[in-house]
């Protein structure tokens, strides 16, 4: 089963799939219940709470094999996304990629032995310290990080705050942390003054994903569940956009820390276009 989160009728379509139902009766749901369930405001603390018998009907909802997860990147154009997909931080700083292209430019170059990331300055590898402010020794991975290399996505398509999406505009994360570390603003500065911010919608294996709140060992059908639960949720939101005051839980995905998103598994790209405080994904024309 493929969950579809690129949009309302994309997601009516791929829930009724899963639960094995029509598509006017999963609507019928989500109108009925819609109220009650944004009154509830569901995260990852008790999205599992959500009722659903009057739509399963006794029976079980069908696995999810693959599912559409968004991710921002700040790049130069759409076509550098569609030639490169989204690539895991070892694999963009080593690889031929724009980023790697960019960082020579500073003399910058990298590799990478499996968990660490060796940086090297005009030739001389830099021995990176702990530094008050920066986070760029936790970002190269190894002994008492993280080793959190991987690719990040949002669930759904939705507007944004600014504030809790600023790390990821204008530039990398990873420019940002370069920047900080060496005071040196330009790094980081530069890249953004000639990329837009984009929004890409991709297709990944259920296999590949954990998700925002649980472990990363859940089965594949408590999985199913809350993916369920959450895109009957954002439907419900849909539904009560007269309530503008409530705030949608847009869960964040994380993608296996070795997965690069291939270039063929992208399924849509947006621009993120700013308005006051809020950023909100646009189709491109």
């Amino acid at each position: 089963m493929y969950l579809n989160t690129l949009g309302k009728n994309e997601m009516y379509a791929s829930v009724a799939e899963i639960v094995g139902a029509d598509i006017e009766d999963v609507k019928r749901f989500v109108a009925d219940n819609a109220e009650n369930i944004v009154d509830c405001h569901y995260n990852e603390y008790d999205i599992e709470q959500m009722e659903l018998k009057g739509l399963l009907n006794g029976n079980e909802p069908k696995i999810i094999d693959s599912l559409i997860v968004h991710h921002i990147t700040p790049r130069e154009c759409e076509d550098s996304i569609r030639q490169e997909g989204l690539m895991t931080l070892p694999h963009a700083l080593t690889g031929e990629t724009l980023l790697s292209a960019y960082l020579r430019k500073w003399g910058f170059t990298f590799s990478f032995d499996g968990s660490q990331i060796t940086m090297s300055r005009n030739g001389t590898i830099v021995d990176v310290e702990n530094r008050l402010g920066t986070n760029l020794k936790m970002r190269l991975g190894g002994p008492n990080t993280y080793n959190d290399f991987n690719v990040n996505g949002y669930l759904f398509v939705d507007e944004f705050v600014e504030d809790s999406i600023r790390g990821w505009l204008g530039s990398p994360e990873f420019l940002k942390s370069l920047a900080n570390y060496y005071d040196k603003n330009n790094i980081a500065d530069n890249y953004a003054e000639n990329s837009y911010n984009y929004y890409v919608s991709f297709e990944v294996p259920l296999d590949k994903v954990d998700i925002q709140g649980f472990s990363d060992k859940i089965s594949d059908d408590r999985k199913t569940g809350i993916l369920l639960r959450y895109a009957i949720n954002a439907l419900a939101y849909g539904e009560m956009r007269r309530k503008p005051y409530f705030t949608m839980d847009n869960p964040i995905i994380f993608l296996k820390r070795d997965y690069d998103v291939p270039k063929e598994n992208i399924r849509k790209i947006w621009i993120l276009k700013r308005k006051p405080g809020k950023w909100i994904p646009v189709e491109i024309d």
